[in-house]
């Protein structure tokens, strides 16, 4: 992939998603809203793995749901033996559109604190709806390291 935006336009349900040259299949995108107006693609794909675009820095964040435990504050804590900075805390809310069936719908909350150790990235956050924790962790990954093969 060039850039996020190349992405987002080739990317759709059923795409086949090679990460670090691993395929996964997309079975669900959805499209958050920050409380400041940005705007970021999440895809829920096979094997319980997240992937998530991050247009400001032009990467992607691969990330599985995990229980920690952990408290959600904005300072740094202890993760899997290394230490994570915090990076800030948002709100956000499914905006315009939402594709294929899944953990979220339309109008949908989730708020999380974000944290990262050099290329491990760590969410903490709940789904609002239903209070629940969504704690995800895993890396970031470059852009050349993900291509997308579409769907039918």
């Amino acid at each position: 992939m060039k850039s996020i935006q190349d992405f987002r336009e080739n990317v759709n349900l059923n795409s086949k998603i090679v990460v670090e040259g691993r395929e996964y299949t997309v079975r669900q995108i959805i499209k958050f809203r920050l409380d400041d107006g940005d705007i970021y693609y999440k895809l829920f794909l096979s094997d319980d793995w997240i992937l998530a675009d991050d247009m400001e820095n032009n990467y992607f964040l691969f990330v599985k749901r995990v229980e920690t435990n952990l408290p959600i504050e904005e300072k740094p804590l202890i993760y899997d033996n290394q230490e994570f900075e915090f990076l800030y805390s948002a709100h956000n809310v499914v905006a315009e559109e939402v594709w294929g069936e899944g953990l979220f719908t339309e109008g949908d909350v989730e708020s999380f604190s974000d944290y990262r150790s050099d290329r491990n990235y760590l969410s903490l956050g709940y789904d609002e709806k239903t209070n629940e924790r969504m704690d995800m962790f895993g890396k970031i990954v470059a852009m050349d390291e993900v291509d997308v093969k579409k769907g039918k």
